[in-house]
């Protein structure tokens, strides 16, 4: 018997022997590599923005601009190339081994992004740009090859669903660093572009940690998976299949939804400071992000298991619109409870959670019911893509043409002075109008074409 057919069937003797096979613990050090994943995919979408504007001076709509474009293009383009390379290698480089070259770059690419050279506004944004392109190549080294590990570290269905569910912890750790340790340590730094500058350097020390504990968790999937895996079917991008994927009904209609849902969330994440600094005139905006994101992080886990019994009853469509309207309720309530207190503030923020877990979890599961089809693979690809571009197009250029267009002063925003009212006014459009007009037309066409293709 050839050593190769051997050395198969050892893997698969290992594989059947479920969490023996793969300890708990190690199952524990691979979530952990989420971490870097959630902090580089968050910080951008929450403070980039604000950071340009409100620290380095430059005009919303020219610092929304230096973000997309690098986002879409080299973000899409870093994505693909990485994810085809770690499958053509991966009989000659285990993939596990991308976790170290994103554990090099990543101190490099977040110390860069925050320390912009005093220069005119345009330098400053080209600068952004340049610094960010390298950030999301850096991201794709980080973030692709660790979710195709996940797949690669057991065959047994269980077992993956455990692994998956320490990966969802580790990601709500990211969520923490990011969106409530990260903007209340810069209003500790006092909130200038030094203190940017110095979140950059912690973060900087926590992404590679958390990647070498995966690469070390994740030893296993080189070992014994790799040797099982079959190579790449296609030696080049799948235009046609891509394509065909975009056109199949179902799929189309619920990635249409998804495009609305996630532009919207982009643009309330986005502009959370902008709304708290000038629509409610807190002193501690960043105090208050942090608070707000911790409690909707919190709702966000504790609300998953009430969404699973809601679909049982109702199906996952239906409970997907309850949920977008949830949402849509809230984002257009935001205005309201400002008035009424940081109390009002923070329960609308743990409805905010319970409303965001409902949509996402059901938009996942969703997704996940269509590879029956056989394109299972290419669904997740272009579902991942669009929660970029989304994100990204409704966080960063849409904000930015919003504010610049209700005329926001990034001078007066650097100098600490107020907001004409007519700017304010465009914040308050970006954080809780428009999310809330989005989410209204999410679920029409869920409800509208969603069951003229049978979705569940």
């Amino acid at each position: 018997m050839a050593s190769d057919e051997v050395d198969g069937r050892v893997g698969s003797m290992a594989l059947a022997r479920g969490s023996d096979a793969f300890p708990m613990g190690l199952q524990a050090a691979y979530g952990v590599g989420q971490i870097a994943g959630q902090v580089f995919r968050d910080v951008p979408s929450l403070l980039l923005l604000f950071f340009m504007t409100n620290a380095l001076g430059v005009q919303p709509a020219l610092a929304g601009a230096a973000i997309f474009i690098p986002k879409l293009v080299w973000g899409i383009l870093c994505d693909l190339g990485v994810g085809l390379a770690s499958d053509r290698l991966l009989k000659v480089t285990p993939r596990r081994g991308w976790l170290l070259l994103g554990a090099l770059g990543s101190p490099f690419a977040m110390v860069l992004l925050f320390h912009v050279p005093a220069t005119s506004q345009i330098g400053k944004a080209a600068y952004v740009a340049g610094a960010f392109s390298l950030y999301m190549g850096v991201f794709a080294l980080l973030s692709v090859p660790y979710l195709a590990i996940a797949g690669e570290l057991s065959s047994d269905a269980k077992q993956r669903t455990t692994i998956m569910a320490w990966r969802l912890v580790f990601t709500a750790v990211g969520v923490l660093i990011a969106g409530s340790f990260s903007p209340i340590f810069i209003q500790i730094e006092g909130g200038g572009q030094k203190a940017y500058e110095a979140l950059s350097l912690v973060l900087a020390a926590i992404c590679p940690i958390s990647l070498i504990i995966a690469f070390f968790a994740a030893q296993r999937a080189s070992r014994v998976e790799r040797a099982l895996l079959k190579p790449p079917a296609s030696q080049g991008f799948p235009v046609r299949e891509a394509l065909a994927a975009l056109a199949a009904p179902r799929f189309s209609v619920l990635l249409g939804a998804n495009l609305l849902q996630l532009v919207g969330s982009g643009m309330a994440y986005a502009s959370m400071i902008y709304f708290i600094t000038y629509e409610l005139h807190r002193t501690d905006p960043f105090k208050q992000v942090g608070i707000i994101t911790l409690i909707a992080c919190a709702t966000i886990i504790l609300a998953q298991p009430l969404w699973v019994r809601i679909a049982s009853a109702l199906g996952k469509r239906s409970t997907y619109i309850v949920s977008t309207l949830f949402y849509a309720l809230v984002a257009a309530g935001w205005v309201a409870a400002g008035h009424l207190g940081l109390w009002a503030i923070y329960v609308f923020a743990a409805l905010l959670g319970v409303s965001n877990s409902g949509w996402t979890l059901m938009g996942f599961s969703m997704v996940s019911d269509l590879a029956d089809d056989g394109r299972g693979g290419l669904y997740s690809s272009i579902w991942v893509a669009t929660d970029k571009i989304g994100f990204t197009l409704g966080g960063t250029l849409l904000v930015g043409l919003i504010l610049s267009t209700f005329g926001f002063d990034s001078l007066r925003a650097l100098a600490g002075l107020p907001q004409a009212r007519s700017a304010v006014l465009g914040v308050v459009l970006s954080y809780s109008a428009g999310p809330a007009l989005l989410s209204l037309a999410a679920a029409g066409i869920l409800a509208r074409w969603g069951a003229k293709d049978r979705i569940t």
